[in-house]
């Protein structure tokens, strides 16, 4: 019998989402002395200056062609919002519990479509999403000795990345997926970096490299997911996005010595089984 390989779409994205939870390591290391507006700011801006010089080349003049440029920046506002969140979240929480809550955004999105874009959501994924939400409840156990303020900001990036999702949808078919990162990335160096002045720490040597590792990682985990979807069409890839909580995991391990602990990890799958169902794997 002739063994079936991995599409090469398939390989990229789960390269892609394996990579992109070691940005998050580099940040809950940055965000243990510096402010969070301030890490959120070098995400975004050392991804925004490695991307743009491929953005130059592979664009050209398409570059500056962006139509439905309210809508563009109201997506990259909702990224920078959600990606600031994030971090304020990682101060304390365990990576993988942040990112196990975020990933409830599916569900989120299956609630606010109805209301934004006017789609119709059948009552056993609507039952779905709440049984998802449960799971999110279990990593933020409210009025329990674990609850952590600091969950509702990984709660708060969920609702926040929904609306990104949303208005890329919105935007379905308008210029490249290159342009969009370019785009994200432009709109979030100029909000923070306006923010700066009133949060800003100089950064020391180390953290430095740790600010364009971020960058480095973000553009080259995002490229492979970007290439994947080149590949292989974005029903079949949007699954394999939660690999990214076991990315995350291996990451709080490796760097944190941190593991989940088991009604956590009851929580993960529930959450992850949820989107899987959505995501109709």
């Amino acid at each position: 019998m002739k063994l079936k390989y991995p599409s090469k779409g398939v390989v990229m994205m789960f390269t892609g989402v394996l990579i992109v939870p070691w940005l998050d390591g580099f940040a809950k290391l940055l965000g243990q002395t510096l402010p969070v507006l301030e890490v959120a700011w070098a995400r975004f801006v050392f991804q925004f200056l490695l991307i743009l010089p491929i953005a130059m080349f592979r664009l050209k003049t398409n570059i500056i062609k962006i139509s439905h440029w309210k809508l563009q920046i109201t997506r990259g506002s909702f990224l920078v919002l959600a990606s600031s969140l994030f971090f304020a979240s990682l101060r304390t929480m365990q990576i993988a519990d942040a990112i196990a809550i975020f990933f409830i955004h599916p569900l989120l999105t299956i609630l606010i479509a109805p209301i934004i874009l006017k789609e119709k959501i059948k009552l056993v994924n609507l039952l779905i999403a709440f049984f998802g939400f449960s799971g999110a409840l279990l990593i933020i156990r409210p009025g329990m000795e674990h609850f952590d303020w600091n969950s509702l900001y990984a709660l708060g990036t969920g609702f926040c990345f929904s609306g990104y999702v949303l208005m890329g949808r919105r935007l379905a078919g308008q210029g490249s997926p290159l342009q969009a990162l370019l785009i994200t990335g432009f709109v979030g160096t100029l909000i923070l970096s306006f923010l700066q002045p009133t949060v800003w720490i100089t950064p020391q040597d180390l953290q430095w490299v740790w600010m364009g590792a971020m960058g480095l990682i973000g553009l080259v985990g995002h490229y492979f997911i970007i290439k994947a979807l080149e590949h292989a069409p974005a029903s079949r890839l949007a699954p394999l996005g939660y690999f990214e909580i076991i990315g995350s995991i291996l990451v709080g391990l490796i760097i944190f010595k941190d593991l989940p602990d088991l009604i956590s990890m009851l929580g993960i799958i529930i959450i992850t089984l949820s989107g899987l169902y959505i995501s109709k794997i």
